[in-house]
């Protein structure tokens, strides 16, 4: 009996626990279903999310056009530098590169806002390297301006890739060479600021007849396009022109080391008109004083003869008579300032004459940056181009619509100074188009 009652307290007690249990369980769903609510609404607001994504993208499209526009505005421009550091031509290169940096180092390497950043290759005087050299500058630099380079047949062949290259980008061809160039261009971007082969011939074939009062040549050019343009087809007709007369011509294969067979058929005459790259040219003439030979000189474009072979040449190497497009000698304030400073910041070092068309290249295409302010594509920068009209240490220059040069043209004689031997002007035929009278 006693069992039986504890069993049964024991029931009661289990049962009042668990009613006890389901009745508090109902508030506490009420209690948790209130909590909640206010939870998840407040999560919905708090992501507040319209309001805080639309910012972050305004803000992005705000600051990706800022940073857009400051990333145009100082994106180096790209100037490219084509020049003979190796090869036949090897002696002009170094000036040529020295004349650039030069220049950039005066305006502080910036333009229009923008910095300037300079790209040389060497066109290793040959017409495959250069135009090797050209399509590397032009495709994987990327460069904004092409000058150079200087060598005859490597211009041609560099100028011809560029006449139909996309993008069409400007290209200045160092010193005078082939009026074809400026043939079929659609682009517009192939300029010749030192004019035409030609020129440096017939200008000197005039002032050796009506000046100098020559009666007869006799005529030595090197086998390439550069060579007949000068003498052949620039010097003689103008010669002849104003009454003078050929005895001669020879033609002298690139590479020639030995004149000594030229030199003995040599003919008599008033004078020997002659043109050959550097290192023919300076072979030359120091092989003609040698071989004692006295009849005057010519040389349409005395850029192959620059002042270092001339002292090292010596005295007989004076009186010579050539066309040059740039020496230092030339008498205007401008020069005289330039020659000076750039003697002081370059270690006594002067201009070369292949180093005063670089300077002058450049100059044009600084001019045209900032008419741009600073736009560089190849439509707004070769219309600039063709617009610009400067003063430069060579002389005033601006362009017909076709490229071609309008400048100052001057002959030239070799000149003892006191410490070197320089061309210094005797004549100056001013702004005329640096090409053969049409």
């Amino acid at each position: 009996m006693n069992k039986f009652l504890v069993v049964l307290l024991t029931l009661v007690l289990i049962v009042s626990f668990v009613l006890a249990g389901c009745s508090s369980s109902t508030p506490a769903p009420t209690t948790s279903t209130t909590a909640k609510p206010p939870t998840t609404t407040a999560a919905p607001t708090t992501t507040a999310a319209p309001t805080t994504t639309a910012a972050p993208t305004t803000t992005s499209a705000t600051t990706t056009t800022a940073a857009s526009t400051t990333t145009a505005n100082t994106t180096p421009i790209k100037i490219g530098a084509i020049v003979s550091m190796t090869g036949e031509s090897a002696l002009v290169g170094p000036g040529e590169k020295e004349a650039l940096q030069y220049r950039l180092d005066q305006i502080g390497n910036k333009i229009a806002g923008r910095p300037i950043q300079l790209i040389v290759d060497d066109d290793a005087s040959s017409p495959t390297t250069s135009v090797d050299a050209v399509k590397k500058q032009l495709l994987l630099d990327k460069v904004d301006v092409i000058i150079g380079p200087t060598m005859g047949a490597a211009a041609v062949a560099a100028g011809n890739f560029m006449k139909t290259a996309n993008p069409a980008i400007p290209i200045f061809i160092i010193m005078a060479k082939s009026g074809k160039l400026l043939e079929n261009v659609p682009g517009n971007n192939v300029y010749l600021p030192m004019g035409t082969d030609l020129s440096t011939g017939y200008y000197l074939g005039l002032y050796a007849a009506d000046t100098l009062k020559y009666k007869t040549t006799t005529l030595l050019l090197e086998d390439m396009i550069s060579g007949y343009d000068k003498v052949q087809d620039g010097f003689l007709p103008a010669f002849k022109k104003q009454g003078g007369s050929s005895v001669q011509q020879q033609t002298v294969k690139s590479g020639s080391v030995d004149f000594s067979p030229f030199l003995a058929a040599l003919k008599p005459a008033d004078c020997v008109t002659f043109w050959f790259t550097p290192g023919l040219t300076s072979r030359f003439v120091a092989q003609y004083y040698a071989a004692g030979k006295t009849m005057p000189l010519l040389i349409p474009d005395s850029s192959v003869l620059l002042s270092k072979p001339l002292t090292g040449i010596g005295a007989k190497a004076v009186g010579i008579v050539s066309e040059i497009n740039y020496t230092t000698l030339i008498d205007t304030p401008m020069n005289q300032a330039y020659v000076a400073d750039y003697a002081k910041k370059m270690n006594g070092n002067l201009p070369t004459t292949q180093g005063g068309a670089m300077d002058q290249s450049l100059l044009i295409y600084l001019e045209a940056v900032k008419a741009t302010g600073g736009d560089t594509s190849p439509a707004a920068i070769n219309a600039a181009i063709h617009k610009v009209s400067i003063d430069t240490p060579a002389g005033h220059i601006a362009f017909t619509p076709q490229g071609m040069g309008i400048g100052d043209l001057y002959i030239a004689q070799s000149t003892q100074l006191a410490d070197r031997i320089d061309w210094k002007p005797l004549f100056d035929y001013k702004q005329i188009v640096l090409d053969i009278p049409k």
